[in-house]
């Protein structure tokens, strides 16, 4: 009984030790190599080390109480084959997450959309891409469905445009507006001047029409002048009391 006691506690030992320290060198791999440039496949590496670690401690723990280490590893063949077969969807996350390593679409830190989720790619992991959001809530995308849809890229250059819609009567006269409008985009400081500055008429409906401010900033700036810019706006038609569209049913998002 003693013997079988001592042979269930080193069992016990081995494994929490496995189960502990493949989260920790984890852990110690992406805290060593803080200052490498791609931190997507430091994390990648650290994720895929920690599941291996405590694969092989799983083995010792169970070659620790007699069970032969050839049965463990067909065991382990033949349970690899089940659970491939039955987890191929994980698998393809798997393959999926190194397509992105290598491919290198986007990186840790840069901005990114894929479908309606948006955010800062803070983690590529084994199976999962993580993305915090503007608002610090992470959205967890499994890397398979990534790799399938159209991902945008918003870091890969250093500018990014402004794109803002104002419905207008017709009543309204575009040249004054397009001027007043261009005003309050060169006031921004937040604007590249260097960069080209547009006001148009995008669309006519009945009722309205649509004008169009474009302009460009930096990446690091783009939220920051676009909600100033939003504001400016309509506190430019609130000074000019512009009269409002009686319809605006259609207008482009």
């Amino acid at each position: 009984m003693i013997e079988i006691l001592i042979k269930v506690a080193e069992f016990v030992v081995i494994f929490i030790i496995g189960w502990a320290l493949g989260p920790f060198l984890k852990n110690k791999i992406i805290k060593l190599s803080k200052n490498v440039q791609d931190q997507g496949v430091i994390t990648f590496i650290g994720s895929s080390i920690s599941v291996i670690i405590r694969v092989i401690f799983v083995v010792i723990a169970l070659a620790s109480v007699g069970v032969d280490i050839s049965i463990i590893v067909g065991s382990f063949s033949a349970l690899g084959l089940g659970i491939s077969l039955a987890l191929k969807d994980n698998m393809a996350n798997v393959a999926a997450g190194l397509q992105i390593l290598f491919t290198k679409p986007f990186q840790i830190g840069d901005y990114i959309q894929v479908d309606e989720s948006e955010g800062v790619a803070s983690r590529i992991e084994v199976m999962y891409t993580t993305l915090t959001t503007v608002s610090n809530q992470e959205v967890i995308l499994p890397n398979s469905m990534i790799i399938n849809r159209e991902v945008i890229n918003y870091s890969k250059n250093k500018k990014r445009r402004i794109h803002i819609q104002v419905p207008m009567s017709l009543k309204s006269n575009p040249d004054v507006l397009c001027g007043a409008f261009k005003e309050v985009v060169l006031a921004n400081d937040k604007v590249l001047k260097e960069e080209d500055i547009n006001v148009v008429i995008e669309k006519f409906d009945r009722d309205y029409y649509i004008l169009g401010i474009f302009c460009w900033t930096s990446i690091e700036t783009y939220w920051d002048a676009l909600y100033e810019l939003n504001q400016a706006v309509q506190n430019k038609k609130l000074e000019m009391n512009i009269p409002v569209p009686s319809r605006m049913i259609g207008i482009d998002k």
